[in-house]
């Protein structure tokens, strides 16, 4: 029965019993009272079936207990039991598919850890008793600061300056290193998720060593070179063919030396990361005035424009921080034609960030390179970089020098507009006030 059925049921029900009170009240000469009489018992007895309709709901609406009842009372009675039916349905299925959601997330390899907005543990799985010593368990409701006690992970934990990955030694076992990421999400929660990456930071230390051994052992034969090569042109018999011969030599010995350089910085920025209170205070502006003399020499055709905050400075290593902002500001110079205008900007963001910002209006690079631009030796124009005297090796020094010190590198290019290159560095390492106080 539905509920048009259900309606002209009650109708014909109801019309049929007035009709016939009315017939029975003209008999006996009153059909006014009979009417009343008739309306009044109809409104009790429809109260009476409501009445025990919502008893019914508030008592849970089991099937077994449905009040009994007719037109349409009754079809109340079975959208109620259809919708409860459905209800269950759903409920079945979306407790079958948190459960496999559970079932899966418990056996991931990684520690995954739900946490609350005061860092209280909501959740856990088997990986995170194994790797962070956390029983999913025992351990809900504490505070996970209060279980890992490794000070770099605290820091990490209540740092709001956008670091969302660490590394730090396993808190089970020291030996194992972990890559620590948190995750915000939902309402005022965080996911924390610690990966095993032991074996990996081994790779990585082999290769740092191998680099590292490989290019010391260059840098003695390639010496060497250089200075016969020096010799050698001071020759006055030298003819000017042998001449032109050992200056291509010169330069190319040079450019190999130039690449050795590059790759023992690497492998000594990469994946060693700078202490918060490491460093010196380093005036920036100063620094960035200091390399415009210089570029001359690469090129006298560019126009480059300062726009520097002079009071912003930064706490790190001098060296680094030079060779990231050279390296940014001597290639916007390499890889542009002249008359391209470059605009160097040192400044804080409404966060309180330190931001430096080289950018030009040259050719621009495509968006297929981009992703690719801070990888070794990666090059866009590989004989035009070559021509330029590039290694291949800037970019990927500016971002290592950049995550030593908690930054990011941000490349945004477009071709025929320009490109801008832009490291932000954390506000915990940069201050403006106190540093102009005490200058």
């Amino acid at each position: 029965m539905n509920f048009s059925s259900s309606l002209k049921s009650e109708i014909t029900w109801v019309l049929s019993g007035f009709i016939g009170v009315l017939l029975a009240g003209f008999a006996l000469g009153w059909p006014s009272v009979a009417v009343i009489l008739y309306l009044g018992g109809y409104v009790g007895w429809l109260l009476f079936r409501i009445n025990a309709l919502v008893r019914w709901l508030d008592a849970g609406a089991k099937a077994s207990d449905a009040p009994p009842t007719t037109g349409l009372t009754n079809e109340i009675v079975q959208l109620v039991h259809r919708e409860k039916k459905y209800s269950r349905k759903q409920k079945n299925k979306y407790r079958s598919t948190l459960a496999q959601f559970n079932s899966l997330a418990a056996d991931l390899p990684d520690a995954t850890v739900v946490l609350s907005e005061d860092h209280e543990i909501r959740w856990a799985n088997a990986a995170a008793q194994i790797l962070l010593n956390i029983h999913p368990d025992r351990d809900k409701g504490q505070r996970i600061d209060n279980l890992v006690r490794v000070p770099e992970f605290r820091e990490f934990l209540h740092a709001e300056d956008g670091i969302e990955e660490i590394e730090i030694a396993g808190p089970v076992a020291p030996e194992k290193v972990l890559a620590v990421r948190k995750v915000r999400t939902g309402k005022h929660m965080t996911v924390l998720i610690a990966a095993d990456i032991t074996q990996r930071v081994q790779v990585r230390e082999m290769r740092k060593a191998f680099v590292a051994d490989v290019s010391h052992e260059l840098r003695t034969p390639l010496t060497v070179i250089r200075g016969y090569l020096e010799l050698l042109r001071d020759d006055p018999s030298l003819t000017k063919e042998f001449a032109t011969s050992i200056d291509q030599i010169t330069d190319q010995s040079d450019r190999m030396r130039g690449i050795v350089d590059d790759l023992l910085q690497l492998s000594k920025l990469e994946g060693n990361l700078l202490g918060k209170n490491e460093g010196v205070l380093v005036n920036v502006q100063a620094m960035v005035e200091s390399m415009i003399a210089p570029l001359e020499e690469i090129s006298a055709d560019h126009h480059v424009t300062l726009d520097m905050q002079p009071n912003l400075h930064l706490v790190g290593s001098e060296r680094e921080l030079y060779s990231a902002f050279n390296n940014l500001l001597t290639n916007a110079v390499r890889y542009t034609d002249a008359g391209t205008t470059i605009h160097v900007k040192w400044e804080s963001d409404s966060d309180g960030n330190a931001v430096y910002t080289v950018s030009d209006n040259g050719p621009g690079i495509e968006a297929r390179h981009l992703s690719r631009l801070s990888e070794r030796f990666y090059r866009v124009d590989a004989s035009r970089s070559r021509d330029n005297g590039g290694t291949g090796l800037g970019l990927a020094i500016v971002k290592h020098a950049a995550q030593r010190h908690g930054g990011t590198l941000h490349i945004v290019s477009t071709p025929g507009t320009g490109s801008e290159f832009q490291i932000t560095f954390p506000a915990s390492r940069s201050n403006t006030s106190v540093i102009a106080s005490n200058q």
